[in-house]
Order: structure tokens, then C-alpha cells, then sequence
């Protein structure tokens, strides 16, 4: 049986190479300054505000496939551009009784989206505000870097005993805060301008950003890319493949596989016969690697990590500053006559000493349990 000549092989593979460069062009979205999804880097997208919170070290995540919020401690619905079901609706409630916090962000564009949940929540949109600056309408930064935020033509609320106004623009309520029972807390903004890769770099949007986190029961921050049309998002090694990009280039690599093996050609030099047994598997290099770091016994960055968690949960409760040495932050719980106070100065003694030394696996569960103590106590007090 005779080969096909090289030649054929050559066209055949830059005829599928002009297939990809046109598949791969038919997939790149014309504009995307529109798109409000986290995976967007376009003006009125959240790829900036999701990118800043990873790297400050938050455990952030995209919601898709599932309107899952259970992994999640605080949640941005930005710009539903998806109809929120009562299904969905019942899953936000269900997760704002349950502690968690949510910052919805609509517009007039997405009001009609997010109607169903406003409805539940009692919160009522009002006439739609021009350009301008928005400002503080009362404190609510325990820091006081929120000042002056800039807004485009968006949407104001009616005021409610229930709503909290945040920020003012001619007197209209444009962010407001509305505190579920005993439960979480709902952020809602009545402009995408603040929180988008276009807006966040202007004047004091940044710090609003970090406000909303401040009194968030944990550090779990979930982008809502549900209502973003990712419904029926694709896991696993089949994500890789969904869509024309990933098709073009499966299709690219099993060409290229047809024509080496139709050419009986072999890549590279034939490799010698080795030894097999020398080499040691990975199992015995983790082994070695674990008992390796049981021998060293530096464990002191696990206390002063508990110490630090510590604080953030007390800071957050509080108002604090977590970021303070150990005797000043426990000096500011303390003002207005809190009593426990003096445990937390203890509790976090015990950890810097723990930190600074080589301590016991014992040692450490022990401060494991006592911190987790303090911190089912603070947050079984809720704080306004």
C-alpha cells in the first residue's frame, strides 16, 4: 500500500490551519465594553474587581452552571442580564437568613430582571438619576475613605424605615443597605458605574468596594455569573472544548496526529532500554517529602495565621481595624465596656508565643479550638 505523498499531508494540515484562524476569529466577541460578566475586561465589566479581590487573598468564585450560593459568603449579582426565577429568588432569601450578605447592582437596562427579588425585599426603584457624584449620606466606612463616588444615569430608591441610605446624588438615594431580620445584609446599587473596571479607579469607588466587605461573615466571595447567561456552564476537561475555539483546535490535533502517523515518521531519536526500578515513584518522593516536614516542626506561621483569622472575624463584627497590632486593636474592642476583651488580648498572646516558637501538634489544636470558640461567640451576638 502506497503512502500519500508528503506534499497532500502539507495542504491538508494549512487548509485546518485556515479553518482555526477563522473558528477563532468567528469566537471573538466584536465588542465587549457591554458585557457585565467577571470574565469581562470591557468597561462595564467586574474582571478588575474579581482579580483585585484574589489577590488580596480572598476565596473567590464564579457561581455558574448551578445558582448555588451555599459556597459563598457574600455575593455579587451584577447587572442580572438573566430573569431571576422564584426558584432563584427563594435561593437568595434562604441565603440571606442564613448570614450572608448580597450586593445587587442593577440599572434601568436590568431592572426588569431583578424585579422579583426587589419585590421580596421590599425595596422599590425610583425615578432614574442623571450623571453626578454621589455622597455620603450618613457613616457606614469604619475607616472614613468613602467621600465622593462617581455615578452615571442610573437609578435612585424610594426611602423605606427597611433601607438604609448609604450614598446621596441631589438628595436621591443611589446605594442603600437593608438588613434581613437577624439575618444578612443586601447592598443595592442603582448604577454599574462604581464597581467597573472602568469606574473602580475613580476617586472613592475603590474603598466603597471594600466596604461592603467589611461586615461579610467570612471571606468566601461569590461572582454571580448564573444570571450572566452560564447556566449550563461545562466542567472538567470537557470546558476546554465547549465552543469553537476548542473544537478548531481538537480538530488541529488529531490532523496533525493523522499525517505523523500516516508518514510512519517518529519523533525524536528511539529512547535506550533504562532501568525502571531505579527510579522511585511518586509515591515514595510525597512520603519522603511529608516526613521531611514532620521532622522540621516549623509550624509557628499556623498560630499566627489563627491570629490573624481572629481578628479579621472580631474586626468585622466590630468595626475594627483587624490590620492594628495585637494592644491597640484590643484596646479599640474594648471601648464602650466591652468585658471580653481582655480574653481576646490573652487568646492572642498565646498565639504570638505559639508563633515564635516550634510548638506541638497539641499546642495547636488546642488554639484551634479556643479561637473557634471566640469567634462562635462573637458571631452569635449580632452587631449592627
Amino acid at each position: 500500500m502506497s503512502r500519500p505523498p508528503l506534499s497532500a499531508m502539507v495542504v491538508l494540515i494549512a487548509a485546518i490551519g485556515i479553518l482555526v484562524v477563522i473558528a477563532i476569529a468567528a469566537a471573538i466577541p466584536p465588542n465587549d465594553a457591554g458585557n457585565p460578566s467577571s470574565r469581562s475586561a470591557g468597561k462595564l465589566g467586574t474582571l478588575a474587581l474579581y482579580t483585585w479581590f484574589s489577590r488580596l487573598g480572598f476565596d473567590v468564585n464564579r457561581i455558574a452552571g448551578t445558582f448555588d450560593l451555599g459556597s459563598s459568603d457574600l455575593v455579587f449579582c451584577y447587572e442580572p442580564t438573566a430573569p431571576l426565577t422564584a426558584g432563584d429568588v427563594n435561593a437568595t432569601m434562604a441565603f440571606l437568613s442564613s448570614g450572608g450578605d448580597l450586593v445587587l447592582v442593577i440599572s434601568p437596562g436590568t431592572i426588569a430582571n431583578a424585579a422579583p427579588l426587589l419585590g421580596r425585599l421590599g425595596i422599590d426603584p425610583a425615578v432614574e438619576a442623571a450623571a453626578g457624584v454621589a455622597t455620603v449620606a450618613q457613616p457606614f466606612d469604619s475607616t472614613g475613605r468613602v467621600r465622593a463616588v462617581p455615578v452615571s444615569a442610573g437609578l435612585t430608591f424610594t426611602d423605606t424605615p427597611a433601607l438604609v441610605p448609604m450614598l446621596v446624588e441631589r438628595g436621591r438615594t443611589v446605594v442603600g443597605m437593608e438588613r434581613v431580620r437577624t439575618g444578612g445584609r443586601v447592598y443595592v446599587l442603582g448604577d454599574a458605574q462604581p464597581l467597573s473596571n472602568d469606574g473602580l479607579r475613580h476617586d472613592d469607588s475603590e474603598f466603597l468596594a471594600l466596604s461592603l466587605l467589611q461586615r461579610a461573615r467570612g471571606g468566601r466571595i461569590g461572582f454571580d455569573e448564573y444570571h450572566h447567561g452560564e447556566s449550563n456552564a461545562v466542567g472538567g476537561a470537557a470546558a476546554i472544548f465547549d465552543g469553537p475555539v476548542g473544537l478548531a483546535a481538537l480538530l488541529l490535533g488529531v490532523v496533525v496526529l493523522l499525517a505523523i502517523a500516516i508518514n510512519g515518521r517518529r519523533l525524536g531519536k528511539p529512547a535506550r532500554a533504562v532501568d525502571l526500578a531505579a527510579v522511585p515513584s511518586a509515591t515514595a518522593y510525597v512520603t519522603a517529602m511529608g516526613q521531611l516536614f514532620s521532622r522540621s516542626r516549623h509550624r509557628g506561621p499556623i498560630a499566627a495565621r489563627y491570629a490573624d483569622e481572629l481578628k479579621r472575624r472580631i474586626g468585622g463584627a466590630t468595626g475594627v481595624d483587624w490590620h492594628l497590632d495585637d494592644a491597640p486593636f484590643c484596646a479599640a474592642v474594648a471601648i464602650g465596656g466591652e468585658d471580653r476583651a481582655p480574653a481576646i488580648a490573652a487568646l492572642l498572646a498565646r498565639a504570638r508565643v505559639l508563633a515564635a516558637g516550634r510548638p506541638e501538634e497539641a499546642e495547636l489544636l488546642q488554639l484551634a479550638r479556643d479561637v473557634d470558640a471566640c469567634e462562635r461567640d462573637w458571631m452569635s451576638v449580632p452587631v449592627g
